[in-house]
C-alpha cells in the first residue's frame, strides 16, 4: 500500500505544480495589464492556496519530500519548490502593496 500512497502524493504534487505554473502565467498577465488590486489579490489567494496544498502533500509523504519535481523546467526537491512558491507569493504581494 505504501507505494500506491507515495505515487498518489507525487502525482498530486505534479498536478499542483502545473496549477501553480498556470496561475503564475495568469498573474503575470494581470500585472502586465495593470489589473486592479482586487484581481491581483484573487490571483494571490489562488497561489497561496496551492502553496498550502503543496505543504500539506509534502508533509503527508516522505517519498515526496525526497523526490525531484519540475517547475518551469527546473528540477527541484521539496525545499526548493516551497521556497520558490513562497517567494512568488511574496513578490506578487509586494506588487499589490506598491500599487496602492
Amino acid at each position: 500500500m505504501g507505494l500506491f500512497n507515495a505515487m498518489a502524493s507525487v502525482n498530486k504534487i505534479n498536478s499542483l505544480l502545473k496549477d501553480f505554473e498556470n496561475q503564475v502565467t495568469i498573474s503575470q498577465d494581470l500585472v502586465e495589464r495593470n489589473a486592479p488590486a482586487w484581481q491581483l489579490n484573487n490571483s494571490l489567494n489562488v497561489l497561496k492556496s496551492i502553496h498550502q496544498q503543496l505543504i500539506d502533500n509534502f508533509s503527508n509523504s516522505s517519498t515526496a519530500r525526497v523526490a525531484m519535481f519540475k517547475i518551469f523546467g527546473d528540477k527541484m526537491q521539496m525545499d526548493g519548490i516551497l521556497t520558490y512558491t513562497k517567494n512568488v507569493c511574496l513578490h506578487l504581494n509586494s506588487i499589490i502593496q506598491n500599487q496602492r
